[in-house]
């Protein structure tokens, strides 16, 4: 598996408008962050999370079966069920003060101190580093969370002359990235990810290749300048009785010249193109440029210099006739064993799952030798099984417990490998079933949750074995070159609810397909996202309030997942 290169940022400064038109929010000046290419249904996960893989060292977190859902079958999908207990928090009923991330990752160390870097050369300086500190990374806060503090700065030093401030669920934030004030300007700049719905923010997708990011609103003089298809004259057709062989020749040659987005090229085929040349013409406005089908995590939208924009989750400016909103979510959900679910109950393992978009509830004669239609059934329909089934001509047949028999050619069942060793009563741990396309997740010996998956299709299979959970992240950016993908260079910013297991593989949420239970990634384990979100909530480490991200260590380990 091919590890990809990428480039985090932060942002210290901020920028005006370069309009009197344009809201008085300020924005960011994003230093080299790297952007969104993705075909529209697929992700690749032959990459690495934006921020490090450090360990962290926290307390361990009690166990929980999974959220709690409603009984009601009124219960509207917009509302999730209560994030799972991860113990008891020093912040519990909490009236503050809070601590306000300004940075766009305000990292939370182990001790009021930078960590060490011994494998730094002592010619190399480096701002947030403590010769001879054990202190290590914990997590991270977002630009505009909060967190719970003791306002009272318990240290300062040389690399954090603002002061440490203590959180109160545990580990240290540097001053300099963060405040007291939560009415900071930088603190505003961005609105905190939804804690209720489906996704942590909203995206849109970009149509055309070639379209600028800007670190600011550009002027409308700048705005022609970066994008000449908006003054660009029309092309001759391709009948023209002056045009010739050697006007023909001239022309492809001229073409040649032009940048990647202007030339004439397979409108079936990506473009050419590699996330490093994306970068080329970056100056002092434009930060990069996108290829057709990158995602963005969208923050609000505006309108200044005669144009509308749309600013990113991370400070960025996009032309809003240039990108559009995703399309809804699926809305699918997985069952938690023995909770109610819109009327239906289902209490144990084996779980079944409608998987054809032409699928039927089958009838079988007396004899079990021939099998009849009695209905169709919805796609991504779940159904309790009696674990019995039968084979006619060559067909599988796995029996309801609502009396119908399901065709295993037409939906996949809950298959889960045999217990991991030396498993705890109370431990949590994932089980993910390539061939069935499933994953359930279990306390001890008990099954709590069932649901499907998309995992790496042809030459991008999931790799198997027996992993943990190493870092979790609410959102972050994935993206890679075309040497990881057939289908051309990709980025989605802000991927949901990931959760890193295997090197660059992960867990975690895809809105840009439904198509749960069949091969459909690059590598990852594809969650619908209400899934994708709870399981997060579920499984270790947990994040405290305000946190963004948080890392594992030998005293507080991910939950176990086994890949099978």
């Amino acid at each position: 598996m091919q590890k990809l290169s990428l480039k985090a940022s932060t942002a210290d400064t901020t920028i005006a408008y370069n309009s009197t038109r344009a809201p008085t929010r300020l924005f960011p000046r994003m230093c080299r962050f790297t952007l969104l290419l993705v075909a529209p249904c697929t992700l690749a996960c032959d990459q690495i999370s934006r921020v490090g893989k450090l360990d962290a060292s926290r307390s361990s977190a009690a166990i929980d079966s999974g959220p709690e859902s409603s009984t009601s079958a009124e219960q509207s999908p917009s509302t999730p069920p209560a994030t799972p207990d991860a113990g008891t928090r020093a912040s519990e009923h909490f009236a503050g003060p809070y601590l306000g991330a300004t940075g766009f990752q305000a990292l939370i160390m182990s001790e009021p101190e930078w960590p060490a870097n011994p494998d730094r050369p002592k010619s190399k300086k480096r701002r947030n580093v403590s010769e001879g500190s054990k202190s290590i990374r914990l997590g991270y806060m977002r630009r505009g969370a909060k967190a719970p503090v003791n306002p009272i700065p318990v240290r300062k030093n040389k690399n954090c002359a603002e002061g440490w401030f203590q959180l109160i669920d545990g580990g240290y934030v540097c001053g300099r990235y963060a405040t007291l004030d939560l009415s900071h300007p930088k603190f505003k700049l961005n609105r905190p990810p939804d804690p209720n719905g489906p996704l942590p923010y909203t995206y849109g997708i970009n149509g055309s290749n070639g379209t600028p990011l800007y670190r600011e609103v550009p002027s409308r003089e700048q705005r022609r300048e970066h994008e000449p298809w908006l003054t660009k004259p029309k092309k001759k057709k391709a009948n023209d009785d002056t045009e010739d062989d050697a006007g023909l020749g001239e022309e492809q040659a001229a073409n040649e010249k032009l940048p990647w987005y202007l030339r004439d090229h397979d409108a079936s085929a990506p473009p050419q193109v590699t996330l490093e040349e994306l970068e080329e013409d970056d100056d002092s406005i434009v930060a990069k440029r996108m290829v057709k089908g990158f995602y963005l995590s969208i923050d609000e939208r505006f309108t200044a210099n005669g144009s509308t924009w749309w600013t990113t989750v991370d400070g960025m400016v996009a032309p809003a006739d240039r990108v559009w909103l995703a399309k809804p979510p699926s809305d699918y959900r997985g069952v938690w064993i023995g909770r109610d679910r819109d009327g239906n109950h289902i209490d144990k393992l084996p779980v079944g799952f409608v998987i054809s978009r032409n699928a039927h509830k089958w009838k079988l004669s007396d004899d079990k030798r021939s099998a009849s239609q009695s209905g169709s059934v919805p796609r991504l329909t779940i159904v309790g099984l009696t674990g019995t089934s039968t084979s006619i001509k060559g067909k599988t047949y796995e029996e309801t417990t609502e009396g119908w028999w399901l065709a295993l050619g037409e939906g996949t069942k809950t298959e889960p490998g045999p217990l991991p060793e030396k498993l705890g009563s109370n431990e949590k741990w994932i089980d993910v079933n390539l061939e069935r396309q499933t994953l359930v997740a279990f306390v001890g010996e008990k099954p709590v949750f069932a649901t499907v998956v998309s995992s790496g299709r042809k030459d991008h299979e999931t790799p198997p074995g027996t992993f943990r959970i190493r870092e979790k992240h609410i959102s972050a950016t994935m993206d890679g070159n075309a040497d990881t993908a057939a289908d051309g260079p990709y980025s989605i910013q802000d991927v949901p609810y990931i959760q890193y297991f295997n090197g660059g593989y992960a867990l975690h949420g895809a809105f840009w397909h439904q198509e749960f239970g069949r091969v459909k990634s690059h590598g990852c384990v594809n969650l619908a996202p209400w899934d994708a979100r709870d399981l997060f909530h579920w499984s270790d480490p947990q994040l405290p309030e305000g946190w963004h991200g948080a890392w594992s260590s030998s005293d507080r380990q991910g939950t176990r997942v086994i890949v099978h």
